[in-house]
């Protein structure tokens, strides 16, 4: 009878940590979380050998590292067993690809993700990483293809069509004329990349934009959103942006003239 009574209390014990752990892990990927980063750590540190694979999941998105948080979530994800932060960790390692400026990569694993998970509540996002993966990959034909075969399946989603179009009228370049802060996605030798990344952002309705800069004699695309005048707001933007699209690495920078 005691060893029941044991093993009733264990299972019960399990079960409310597995459940605290999902409730963490939701809130602070909707921008709910109210626990501070030591806080968040310190949980980290006390289940660190918890047999909960969700631990994996937390610790991919409490790590700074990218290529750790990236082997996280790619230790949590299987193709073959039903997982309740599959998504998730599928679309973690999407945006892994991404940033590193893997695009072939990067579209398959997207594509794998829009299969999967056809009901996502990020689908738009998400085509139109896969788009644009397909499109700076060179595989205009491909996105075009997938764009117009998404679209008949998802006609109300309305995504940006514009990014993987061959001929685009090159905009006109920003150039800032004084100090302000903006949130600074990401950096391309190529105008063309940043030009597919500021579509995206624009299609999701940020005010993006490419600042052209030469970095020793070379020249250099960086795609920002935003131009504020105190560093709170440029901060609430970078929240957004991440909750939205799922990119990490987002810095927010003093923008003096450059």
């Amino acid at each position: 009878m005691k060893f029941y009574l044991l093993l009733y209390f264990i299972t019960a014990i399990s079960l409310s940590s597995t459940s605290d752990l999902k409730d963490l892990i939701n809130e602070i990927t909707s921008g709910r979380n109210t626990l501070s980063n030591n806080e968040i750590n310190e949980y980290v540190l006390k289940n660190s050998l918890s047999q909960d694979e969700n631990i994996l999941i937390l610790n991919g998105l409490t790590e700074m590292n990218g290529d750790k948080s990236f082997n996280f979530f790619n230790d949590y994800y299987s193709d073959s067993e039903k997982k309740y932060f599959n998504e998730l960790a599928l679309r973690k390692i999407c945006e892994y690809y991404y940033t590193k400026g893997l695009y072939v990569k990067s579209s398959i694993w997207y594509k794998k993700l829009i299969t999967k998970f056809p009901d996502s509540k990020k689908m738009k996002s998400s085509i139109n990483f896969y788009l644009n993966s397909l499109s700076v990959s060179g595989k205009l034909d491909s996105a075009k293809f997938y764009s117009k075969l998404l679209h008949d399946k998802y006609p109300d989603l309305k995504f940006n069509k514009k990014f993987y179009e061959s001929n685009i009228n090159k905009p006109k370049i920003s150039i800032i004329n004084k100090s302000n802060f903006s949130v600074e996605i990401s950096t391309h030798e190529t105008y063309v990349k940043a030009s597919s990344v500021k579509s995206i952002l624009s299609s999701e309705g940020f005010s993006a934009r490419i600042v052209e800069k030469s970095i020793n004699g070379k020249k250099m695309y960086f795609v920002r959103v935003g131009s504020y005048n105190n560093k709170k707001n440029a901060e609430n933007i970078k929240k957004r942006i991440k909750s939205r699209l799922g990119i990490s690495n987002l810095v927010v920078v003093e923008e003096k003239n450059d």
